[in-house]
């Protein structure tokens, strides 16, 4: 049943009897998103989450931004404020506050790595959230949204071993919580409004269930139990501390998957696993992180660390000396690697450098300047020489 369209608040006597009015909504779930929190209670009461948020942030602004990952102190003060909810609990809801099993927060900046950007101050479309149609399915009359869909190292559901969708089925729109519509021929706004593509209007529960690979669901375990609890065991290594854990797969992940240096290794491991209906990596761009990656792409690559860790570093460091990949292309100067990877370089892989000397560098730059008919400098020269090496 819908309830009616007027909240439900409490006055509440505060210091020198001033009073003041507090909005009653139910608590957040323990994985859930904040954004999906406000959004519950809004349809709860039959109004637009943008409506509800106004009157809790007391501005129109705040539900705009990723609120998922960051709400400053004064926002925080202000929730608790009109809400009476613990601020520490707020708080502890957001990735910011949150994420020490998987990224280190050592700087004063609200950006978390691995949560997958929602594209709120571009115009770019971003497919940010995931959805397991199992999962609201399951949720019954009170569907919501979890902390672990934004999250770039889950592809598939680590509960039901069916693939994460980011984008709706019908309209192929990304998933958005933050503008839903009423539900066709309805005045009010429904609870269940949150399972509906807020663009079509499509069930998402009734997403066709797409089963998993047994890697791609045991890498998803994996990195659901490290970033759950803090610890555990991934293929032969086992790890005290997850977040040395996520530092290594980033790294491995970033190198085959998002550096140009690493695309043999990657034709190398998907040749060898019989990838064939997987995504392939020719149209990204340079510097790109793991969570903007595309699902299919993070499947893949997900895939591929599974395989390296189930008795590493045997299977890298072949693969490497197999496609003449060494540790100097690898490492990354202003780049820290965790032991378990850096140990790899140092006692198992080479290092090799190419030393140049002037004669050779000024006949390069020669060569390429007749062959372009134009001058160049030795910067060009090596981008060059990069590219015909790529190439061949």
């Amino acid at each position: 049943m819908k309830s009616g369209t007027s909240i439900k608040k409490e006055r509440v006597i505060e210091a020198h009897e001033i009073k003041t009015i507090r909005y009653l909504l139910d608590l957040p779930f323990n994985d859930e998103l904040v954004s999906s929190w406000i959004a519950r209670n809004a349809l709860q009461y039959g109004i637009k989450p943008s409506q509800l948020s106004t009157l809790i942030f007391e501005d129109t602004d705040t539900w705009k931004g990723d609120i998922d990952v960051f709400l400053n102190p004064k926002k925080i003060t202000t929730l608790n404020k009109n809400t009476g909810i613990d601020e520490n609990k707020i708080q502890s809801q957001t990735f910011y506050a949150s994420c020490s099993y998987f990224y280190n927060q050592t700087e004063k900046t609200p950006q978390v790595k691995w949560v997958m950007p929602l594209g709120v101050r571009t115009r770019k479309k971003s497919f940010g959230l995931q959805y397991c149609p199992c999962c609201l399915s399951e949720d019954g009359n009170q569907p919501y949204f979890r902390k672990s869909w934004r999250l770039g190292f889950m592809t598939c559901c680590p509960f039901h071993s069916v693939q994460m969708h980011d984008r709706c089925p019908k309209c192929h729109n990304p998933i958005d919580i933050k503008r839903l519509q009423k539900h066709k021929g309805e005045i009010l706004y429904h609870p269940e409004d949150i399972a509906y593509c807020s663009k079509c209007g499509f069930d998402l529960r009734k997403t066709q269930y797409i089963d998993v690979s047994s890697e791609e669901y045991g890498i998803n375990r994996v990195n659901f139990i490290q970033s759950t609890t803090g610890y555990g065991k991934a293929g032969n290594l086992d790890f005290c501390y997850s977040n040395l854990y996520f530092e290594g797969i980033r790294r491995l992940l970033s190198f085959v998957v998002c550096s140009s240096n690493g695309k043999r290794l990657f034709v190398h491991l998907k040749r060898e696993l019989q990838l064939q209906q997987m995504h392939h990596r020719e149209a990204l761009g340079h510097n790109i992180e793991p969570e903007r990656l595309g699902i299919n792409l993070r499947r893949t690559g997900f895939i591929m660390i599974y395989h390296l860790l189930q008795d590493w570093p045997e299977t890298f460091v072949n693969s490497c000396k197999i496609t003449d990949t060494s540790s100097h292309m690898i490492k990354t100067p202003y780049l820290e690697f965790p032991f378990w990877v850096s140990d790899t370089f140092f006692f198992n892989i080479h290092e090799h450098r190419f030393l140049t000397c002037d004669t050779e560098k000024k006949n390069i730059i020669n060569y390429f300047q007749t062959r372009l008919k134009k001058k160049i400098n030795l910067n060009q020269a090596v981008r060059l020489v990069k590219n015909l090496r790529e190439t061949n």
